[in-house]
């Protein structure tokens, strides 16, 4: 007979290997699904316990878990190996690092740095610690990253520091799925609940809640979420005429959906509970037009750990910038070419601004009308007429000039960016320059601050720690175990020109470490990847150790361009040696770099 086994992976990656393992025994059946300490609990409530012999998952999450349950909870311990690799990963990183965690982590990494001789800080927490404190104080100790669990990123990421999480090995992941089968077969329990959840599927039409009749909530075939946040909070405000009222009724609207809830008091082996029927159907949408969304912290999720590849722009001297920024409520520019992140500037402005707690509106000018535009200045149910909003006006480079001359009179006349923080964006290219009118104006008339990003190719120092950041989140997504490139595979890293920036450098980290098996990312594997990024759509061209692809099926004047900026990349940005190493003069070079 199989095991069943429910597991709650904190993070995509575990759940690959979780699965991937699975698969390959015919002793195990596996529901995986993805939690942490806040929704673990919750997602286990939603399942029928009775169908599992045992639940598998990591950390706090598992504590609290097992704390909750009348089934086994297997943790997936925390092992050297797992702190060692997080270690060598964080050794790619150019500043100084920490490891904060519980007990678990930081007794691993004791014993390591003391048999390495490492000397990295180690904050320990316990039941009677602050994390956040812990935490903020390692940022004014002047520690740009640390390496944690899954509750230290989200701390991490509130205090706008960069971070690695610590992840579970394949080796950790199989003695847990080992240990969780000999549990199953000596463990047995009879629980009244399976009687309970049973009559729950024979007479639930759609969703269910059930308490018992001191109000307390005993099951749920909704899973809590920011999208089903709404009929919960109507389940709880009106709970007391569930449970005094056996027919009581209630009708609503939430979003989309046109609701009918009522009650039925029901008692099992002498124990009263109430069963609580949600009927749901969908109302007649209003679709906005395409290029305005809206967000709101209360109906947003804020687990983004998979997604915090911005993170890039949270290294060097821009992060500095973006911090003060952050500070204020005036007007921002973001100025920088495709790919820079410029979406993920804002939104860092936003999170850690005055008004994170209020709503967040991104207007797309790429992709808005001008009803949209008509609708958004002239209506008073626009967003520009709310309060405390930050309103991001995305891709200003696409707005008509009549209409941005409109949008800007409109702005100054109502004197809009006292009542809302306005954050624009304006993508540079071979078209679109700084100093366009359309740019220009709103930066001066609005008095701006001006963040600009620089592209890719100006940060050849960053890439090591760019590239440290994104493997470490390629490996939560994925399930993979990658600690950094082979040093000649970085040098073809860094002298790569990136003409789509962060955006490309990104999809071609994912391409890597999912093509790869190994700890270290191989040269020939790199130089393969980035030849067919080459600009040339018809030849291929093989990337040399220590220079870079050179598109030759191209006039001089861009060959020399190419040449030169190759150069000045591989002088750090010093033009005097540039053009020294190229026989010219600092003007001439000047010319050759403004084409």
């Amino acid at each position: 007979m199989k095991t069943k086994i429910l597991t709650i992976a904190p993070y995509q990656g575990m759940k690959e290997i979780i699965n991937d393992i699975a698969s390959g025994r015919d002793d195990i059946e596996m529901t995986t699904r993805i939690g942490d300490l806040a929704t673990g609990l919750e997602i286990v409530q939603s399942y029928d316990l009775d169908d599992f012999d045992i639940i598998i998952s990591r950390g706090g999450t598992a504590k609290m878990i097992s704390a909750n349950v009348t089934i086994p909870v297997v943790e997936v311990e925390i092992s050297v190996y797992d702190i060692l690799r997080a270690i060598k990963l964080a050794e790619n990183y150019s500043n100084h690092f920490a490891i904060i965690g519980y007990p678990a982590i930081t007794n691993c990494a004791k014993m390591l740095c003391n048999l390495l001789q490492y000397d990295i800080e180690i904050i320990v927490l316990d039941e009677n610690t602050e994390p956040y404190q812990q935490m903020e104080h390692l940022k004014e100790q002047g520690y740009e990253m640390v390496l944690c669990d899954m509750v230290g990123t989200s701390i991490a990421r509130e205090l706008g520091m960069n971070f690695i999480l610590i992840i579970s090995g394949r080796e950790s992941i199989e003695a847990a799925l080992d240990q969780a089968v000999r549990f199953s077969k000596i463990f047995s329990i009879t629980r009244q609940q399976s009687q309970v959840l049973k009559a729950a599927v024979i007479q639930s039409r759609e969703a269910l809640f059930i308490y018992t009749k001191d109000g307390q909530p005993y099951f749920s075939s909704m899973e809590r979420s920011p999208a089903t946040a709404a009929f919960f909070n109507q389940v709880e405000q009106n709970l007391a005429s569930f449970l005094s009222d056996s027919r009581f009724r209630l009708e609503n609207q939430v979003d989309s959906f046109v609701y009918t809830m009522y009650s039925r008091h029901i008692t099992i082996n002498g124990i009263a509970y109430v069963y609580i029927y949600l009927l749901m159907q969908d109302a007649p949408l209003l679709v906005d037009d395409i290029g305005v969304s809206h967000y709101d912290v209360k109906t947003n999720s804020i687990n983004e750990v998979s997604d915090y590849y911005g993170s890039a722009n949270l290294i060097g001297s821009t992060r500095i910038i973006m911090e003060q920024y952050a500070a204020t409520l005036a007007p921002v520019m973001i100025l920088g070419e495709i790919g820079t992140g410029k979406t993920k500037a804002a939104s860092f402005l936003y999170s850690h601004s005055e008004y994170r707690k209020s709503p967040y509106v991104i207007i797309d000018c790429a992709n808005t009308n001008q009803k949209k535009w008509n609708y958004l200045i002239d209506n008073v149910n626009s967003p520009f007429n709310d309060l405390n909003t930050t309103i991001f006006i995305q891709n200003l480079q696409a707005l008509e000039i009549s209409l941005a001359q409109k949008f800007l009179s409109y702005l100054n006349q109502g004197e809009m960016c006292r009542r809302n923080r306005f954050i624009f964006s304006y993508t540079l290219g071979s078209d679109k320059q700084e100093t366009d009118t359309v740019c220009q104006t709103f930066m001066n008339e609005l008095s701006c601050l001006v963040l600009r990003i620089p592209p890719l190719r100006e940060r050849v120092q960053d890439i090591p720690n760019i590239t440290t950041l994104y493997i470490s989140q390629a490996n939560v997504e994925f399930g993979k175990q990658v600690v950094g490139l082979e040093s000649e595979a970085m040098e073809l890293m860094q002298q790569f020109g990136w003409p789509q920036n962060l955006a490309q450098f990104k999809r071609v980290i994912r391409q890597l470490i999912i093509s790869t098996n190994d700890y270290y990312i191989k040269t020939d594997v790199v130089r393969q990847a980035l030849s067919q990024e080459s600009p040339s759509s018809q030849y291929t061209f093989q990337l040399q150790p220590g220079y870079e692809i050179l598109n030759l099926n191209q006039n001089l004047d861009s060959i020399n361009y190419d040449v030169s900026r190759i150069v000045l990349e591989q002088e750090h940005m010093n033009k005097t040696k540039t053009a020294e190493r190229l026989g010219i003069s600092r003007s001439t070079l000047w010319r050759i770099l403004q084409k």
